[in-house]
C-alpha cells in the first residue's frame, strides 16, 4: 500500500504557511504570540525560545543563579535531550523510575529522589499524558526545590479543569515538528512567578541570540513537512523522508529566539489549537477503549476528569516479540508506528547507575510502541489499528 499515515503530521496548511511568510517581517507578531500563549496558559508570563530544550536550559541557568544546589530529578524514561540540557547547565541528572500505569514518573517516586542537593524536580508529561499527582506535587517538595513542568508533549492537556503547565513554579513547551503545536522549531517558557519571570528574562537576554524575520532553511523544512504529511506523498517518498528522522539525542544545541516566520505560523495555528487538542484527546481515548481489555498489552490509565491531548499513543507489549509483528502489520495496512526511546536514560548516558536500575523504565523501553493520534488520523484508521493489534495478540 502506497498510502501511509505518518506517525507525526503537520497541522499547517499551505494557506497558514503563506500567512506566516507574509507576516515574517512584522515585528508586532512576537508580542501577539506571547499574548496568545499567555491567554491560553491562564495569564502566565511567557518567554519564547528556539526550541523546547533551549527553554529548559534557560530555566536551569536562571535557577542556578539563585541557588548553590546542583541536582535535577528526571524520570528514567524520557527524551535524552533533557540530560544534555542539564549537563550543559553544569548540573547533575538524578533519575527516578516510572509507573507502568501511565509511563510517567509519579509524584512519590520524584519526591523519593529529592536530596539536600536537589535544585529542581522535572514533572515530564510523556505522550501528553499528565503525571499522576501533579496537582499536589509542588506542596510536597521541600523548601528551595523548584517544580518544573515539561509540557513539550503535553500542550493542551488538562489536569482536572486546569491546563498542564499551571501546577509547577515554571513550565516549558516545544513547538517542534511532532509536537502538539508543530511549527518545525520553537518553544516557550511560562511562569506565574514575577520574581522568577525577571530572572528568566535576564537569563534569556544574556544567552539567546537575536531573532531574525525569516530563516530560509526553516521555511523550506516547514513547507516540506506540510507536504509530506499527505499520506500518499509520505508513502511514495518514505525512503527519502526516513533519512531525516531523528534517532539520537543531540550532543549540543543552539540557544536563540524564534524567528518571525515560526512566530507567525505558531500564532496562526493557535487560532484553532483547542480543536486540535480536543481531537488528540478523542483519538487517544478511542484507542484506550479499544485496547484496555486486552491482557497482553498495557495502555495508559487516564483518571477522570483529566483530558490528555495525546502527542502519540503508547502501547506496551508484555511479550516484546509481538511488538515488531504488530508494527509490520500496521505498516502494511498503511499506518506508521514508532518506538520512541529505545533505551532508558541510564543506558543512553553514563550517569553512575547500574544497567538493572529503574526496572520499569527498562521494561517500557523494550516493549513500547507508539501510534499516531494527530488530528488528521481518521476514526476508521484508528479502529483498523485496534483490530490489527488484537489480531497479533490472538
Amino acid at each position: 500500500m502506497i498510502r501511509k499515515v505518518p506517525i507525526i503530521a503537520s497541522s499547517a496548511w499551505i494557506g497558514d504557511i503563506a500567512y506566516a511568510l507574509r507576516r515574517s517581517f512584522d515585528g508586532s507578531i512576537f508580542a501577539e504570540l506571547e499574548a496568545a500563549i499567555s491567554v491560553h496558559a491562564g495569564g502566565r508570563y511567557v518567554y519564547p525560545a528556539n526550541s523546547g530544550i533551549s527553554a529548559f536550559y534557560i530555566i536551569l541557568k536562571a535557577l542556578s543563579k539563585a541557588s548553590p544546589r546542583t541536582e535535577v530529578v528526571l524520570p528514567a524514561y524520557t527524551a535524552g535531550s533533557l540530560v544534555v540540557a542539564v549537563r550543559k547547565a553544569g548540573l547533575r541528572p538524578v533519575l527516578c523510575d516510572i509507573s507502568l500505569k501511565d509511563f510517567n514518573g509519579d509524584a512519590d517516586t520524584m519526591i523519593n529522589a529529592v536530596s539536600d542537593k536537589t535544585l529542581a524536580v522535572v514533572c515530564v508529561h510523556m505522550f501528553g499524558i499528565t503525571v499522576n499527582g501533579t496537582s499536589g506535587l509542588k506542596e510536597k517538595l521541600p523548601p528551595g526545590v523548584v517544580m518544573i513542568e515539561d509540557c513539550a508533549q503535553a500542550m493542551g492537556s488538562f489536569i482536572g479543569g486546569k491546563l498542564a503547565g499551571n501546577f509547577g513554579d515554571v513550565s516549558f513547551f516545544s513547538f517542534n515538528r511532532g509536537k502538539n503545536l508543530p511549527v518545525c522549531g520553537g518553544g516557550c517558557i511560562t511562569t506565574n512567578s514575577a520574581e522568577l519571570s525577571e530572572t528568566i528574562s535576564q537569563t534569556a537576554d544574556t544567552l539567546a541570540g537575536g531573532r531574525g524575520p525569516l530563516n530560509p532553511a526553516v521555511f523550506l523544512k516547514t513547507l516540506a513537512f506540510s507536504l509530506a504529511s499527505n499520506p500518499y506523498l509520505y508513502g511514495a517518498l518514505y525512503g527519502l523522508i526516513s533519512r531525516f528522522k531523528e534517532t539520537a539525542p543531540p550532543l549540543d544545541f543552539a540557544v536563540c529566539g524564534m524567528d518571525g516566520f515560526q512566530t507567525a505560523l505558531a500564532l496562526e495555528l493557535m487560532r484553532r489549537f483547542d480543536l486540535m487538542a480536543a481531537k488528540r484527546y478523542e483519538n487517544g481515548m478511542l484507542l484506550i477503549n479499544g485496547l484496555k481489555d486486552i491482557e497482553d498489552v498495557i495502555v495508559p490509565s487516564v483518571p477522570a476528569p483529566d483530558k490528555p491531548a495525546f502527542n502519540r499513543f503508547p502501547i506496551v507489549f508484555k511479550d516484546r516479540d509481538k511488538l515488531p509483528l504488530a508494527a509490520a502489520r500496521l505498516w502494511r495496512a498503511g499506518i506508521e508506528s514508532s518506538r520512541m526511546y529505545l533505551r532508558p536514560l541510564h543506558h543512553m548516558f553514563d550517569l553512575g547507575y547500574a544497567k538493572e536500575d529503574f526496572p520499569n523504565a527498562c521494561y517500557v523501553a523494550q516493549r513500547l510502541l507508539a501510534l499516531p493520534v494527530h488530528p488528521s488520523v481518521s476514526r476508521e484508521e484508528l479502529l483498523k489499528a485496534v483490530d490489527l493489534i488484537r489480531g497479533v495478540l490472538k
